[in-house]
C-alpha cells in the first residue's frame, strides 16, 4: 500500500472515531516500523532493501560494531545504541566520513547493501561510513520518536567527534526517514556543521503529506503528533546540498523534495530527479556505477 492510500484510510478512520467519540488513531505508530534483532548479520543478511553487484561486497574485517549512548534531553535517561563503522577506525581523524542515517524499515542489516555502496565511493573503503540504528531499531534500546531521531543523530555525531572526526571532513547522508535528522542537525547543531549533506527521497512535512493524500482539508494534528518540518528547517542549512528523488515515487511524492530543494538556505545545491524511479530505487535506476560516480563528484567538488 502506498503512503497516500495509508493516510487516506487513517484519515477516514480518524474522522469516524472522532464522530463516535472514540480514541484517535494516529500515523505515529506507522512512522517507525523498525524491528529488533538479537544479532546483526550484515553481509550475511538475506532480504535487504536493495541487491547490489558482488563487486561492492564488504567483509567482516571491513566493519566494526559500535556501542554508544543516546540521552533523552527531557528525562536524562540513557539508551544504548548500536552502529557499524566501515573502514579503518584508526584513521577517522584524517578520513572523510559519511554518517549514514537510514530509512524507517527494520534495522541496519536491511540497509547494509546501501552502506556498502557508500564504502565504495571513490574506491573500496575510500571513505569511512558510520551507520546507526535509532532507538527501538535492531539492538538499540528505547522507543523511537521524532525527538529521539534528533538525539540519536546527535549521539552518533558525538561518537565521531570522540574518535577525532572533524566537521570539515564529515558528510551527513539521510535516506527517507533519515533525511529528517540529517536536515535537523545540519540546521540546528552549530558546533559541528558538516562539510555537506545528501538527502534521498525526503519528506517535506507530515502536513504536506496529509494535504497531498486527502481530498478534504484536514490538519495533520488529527492523525499524528509528528511534525517533521524539513521544508522549514532546510532554510537554515547553508552547507552544500545534494538532493535525489525518484520521479515515480508513490511513497513520498517528488514534490516533497522539490519544496525542500527550493527552500534550501544556501547557494551550492545539486539535484538528481531520476526517471521511472520509485522510493527506494535510486541507486539501481540511476545505475550503481553512475550513482557512485555522482556521489564522488559531489563530494570532491
Amino acid at each position: 500500500m502506498t503512503m497516500k492510500n495509508t493516510i487516506i484510510l487513517i484519515t477516514v478512520g480518524v474522522l469516524t472515531t472522532l464522530l463516535l467519540g472514540c480514541k484517535k488513531m494516529t500515523l505515529d505508530a506507522l512512522a517507525f516500523p523498525g524491528e529488533q534483532t538479537d544479532e546483526y548479520l550484515f553481509e550475511a543478511f538475506e532480504g535487504g532493501e536493495i541487491v547490489v553487484p558482488s563487486q561492492y561486497d564488504l567483509t567482516a574485517a571491513d566493519r566494526t560494531l559500535i556501542e554508544f549512548n543516546s540521552i533523552d534531553q527531557e528525562t536524562g535517561e540513557q539508551f544504548k545504541l548500536y552502529g557499524v563503522y566501515i573502514g579503518d577506525m584508526a584513521t577517522i581523524s584524517t578520513d572523510t566520513v559519511i554518517l549514514y542515517l537510514h530509512g524507517q524499515s527494520k534495522h541496519m542489516d536491511y540497509y547494509w547493501s546501501r552502506a556498502s555502496l557508500l564504502a565504495n565511493v571513490g574506491g573500496n573503503l575510500n571513505y569511512g561510513v558510520f551507520m546507526i540504528d535509532y532507538r527501538g531499531y535492531g539492538r538499540s534500546e528505547g522507543t523511537p520518536s521524532e525527538q529521539g531521531l534528533y538525539e540519536d543523530a546527535d549521539a552518533a555525531i558525538d561518537w565521531l567527534i570522540s574518535q577525532g572526526a572533524t566537521a570539515d571532513k564529515t558528510i551527513y547522508y539521510g535516506f527517507s526517514l533519515g533525511a529528517i535528522p540529517t536536515i535537523d542537525r545540519a540546521a540546528y547543531r552549530t558546533d559541528f556543521v558538516p562539510n555537506r549533506i545528501i538527502i534521498e527521497s525526503p519528506l517535506a512535512s507530515v502536513q504536506n503529506l496529509v494535504d497531498n493524500s486527502t481530498l478534504i482539508n484536514v490538519s495533520a494534528d488529527f492523525v499524528t503528533d509528528l511534525g517533521f518540518e524539513n521544508y522549514e528547517k532546510i532554510k537554515l542549512v547553508t552547507c552544500p546540498l545534494l538532493w535525489m528523488h525518484g520521479k515515480e515515487d508513490d511513497y513520498i511524492d517528488i514534490q516533497n523534495g522539490e519544496l525542500i530543494y527550493s527552500n534550501y538556505g544556501g547557494t551550492n545545491k545539486t539535484a538528481y530527479r531520476v526517471e521511472d524511479c520509485g522510493h527506494s530505487e535510486i541507486p539501481g535506476k540511476m545505475g550503481f556505477e553512475t550513482y557512485i560516480s555522482n556521489l564522488l563528484n559531489y563530494i570532491r567538488n
